[in-house]
């Protein structure tokens, strides 16, 4: 039985790598970071930026709604944002796990969440957590701003059929 060498090993790695990353950036577009796009306020909504700043997890692709509604999908280093209507709204990602978080949003106020990716045994964690501006205002700075391309949408769609029950269970379990 032959063995492969440490070369061999080291280039299928990175052509597995290569393949992960690939495959994500075709659910989304990262623009530069000249890009700092914001949002405007809308009638009735609340202003939602989601980040994923850290570089934890680069090879994660994670996946943010607003109940059933995408906000962003993306690798690190990128934000989005959202209108959403005001009232209770259940936010929550989908990436090796599912991390859930309700808030009451106020129509004409803005709000700042961050996916949080932390190394575990197997897999890794995101958390979806609720920031300040200062701390936001870091990550505009750190972080591009990303869209979902159609592939993206179509496949948060998917994603929001099949778990956003799942993502009601756990901010249920959370309370």
């Amino acid at each position: 039985m032959r063995s492969l060498s440490a070369g061999a090993v080291t280039v299928c790695l990175l052509a597995l790598i290569l393949s992960a990353t690939a495959h994500a950036a075709e659910y989304y577009t990262k623009h530069d970071k000249s890009d700092q796009r914001r949002g405007e306020l809308e009638k009735g909504h609340a202003l939602i930026y989601v980040f994923r700043p850290a570089t934890v997890g680069a090879a994660i692709k994670t996946w943010a709604f607003a109940d059933e509604e995408l906000m962003m999908v993306s690798k690190p280093k990128a934000y989005s944002f959202a209108q959403v209507p005001a009232g209770k709204r259940l936010f929550w990602t989908k990436s090796e796990n599912t991390s859930a978080l309700e808030m009451e949003v106020e129509a004409g106020e803005t709000y700042y969440l961050k996916v949080a990716i932390r190394p575990g045994l197997g897999k890794a964690r995101a958390k979806i957590l609720q920031v300040d501006e200062a701390e936001a205002q870091k990550y505009f700075r750190k972080c591009s701003y990303v869209e979902p391309t159609e592939a993206g949408l179509a496949r948060a769609v998917e994603i929001a059929a099949n778990r956003h029950e799942h993502a009601v269970n756990k901010a249920a379990k959370q309370n």
